[in-house]
């Protein structure tokens, strides 16, 4: 009887010096930060840590200000938690989407280049899912004759677009009324070789 009564202090008050906490991210741009006592331990990816027996303060940073963070498959970027009690910790990053339609009016089509340098193209009407803060290239290309005007007061046959939320985007092709010329475009390099023949020509002529 007494040696049931000796055990039973140790079933219900766990007594651990030094406690293995295993810690999982998924995705990328994330830091974890463990504080302890008193101290930080910093974690970027899959470890093993010891960590003593007392409360643990988890605090998750991602350098993607757009992305959603969860820990243990709660949307939270910092938990407390006692060791003994929960030793695998999962932190997972997942990049925030936005959509962006595009709407094509009139003789013409859009192009749309991605930041990876591939492209889509569209006549009519394009819808596109691309992670936050993502930043398209888009031309529009009007038949002869036309130009593009941009809703948004967006002006330019090409245009740079920042995916901050779900968006529309309409390019209208429009009768041109410009009278196209022909500009004369001068190199920086092309500009001092001229001034170094002139230069010789005058000192020759000086001589």
């Amino acid at each position: 009887m007494m040696r049931a009564l000796l055990l039973i202090p140790l079933l219900v008050v766990p007594v651990v010096h030094g406690i293995t906490l295993h810690i999982y991210i998924y995705g990328q741009g994330v830091n974890a930060f463990l504080y302890v006592n008193g101290s930080f331990l910093s974690v970027s990816r899959n470890d093993t840590v010891e960590v003593p027996n007392g409360t643990v303060q988890l605090f998750v940073n991602s350098f993607d200000p757009s992305s959603k963070v969860f820990i243990n498959g709660v949307q939270t970027d910092n938990l407390t938690f006692l060791p003994w009690r929960v030793n695998n910790i999962n932190i997972t990053s997942e990049p925030t989407y936005y959509f962006l339609e595009i709407k094509v009016v009139g003789p013409g089509h859009v192009v749309v280049r991605f930041e990876n340098s591939s492209q889509v193209e569209t006549n009519e009407t394009l819808k596109i899912k691309v992670v936050a803060g993502t930043i398209l290239t888009i031309v529009g290309v009007p038949n002869s004759g036309y130009s593009v005007n941009w809703s948004g007061g967006l002006s330019g046959s090409q245009i740079w677009y920042i995916v901050y939320n779900n968006a529309n985007l309409t390019a209208q092709f429009v009768k041109s009324s410009v009278v196209k010329t022909t500009n004369v475009g001068l190199s920086f390099s092309g500009i001092g070789l001229l001034a170094v023949i002139g230069g010789v020509y005058w000192f020759t002529r000086r001589r």
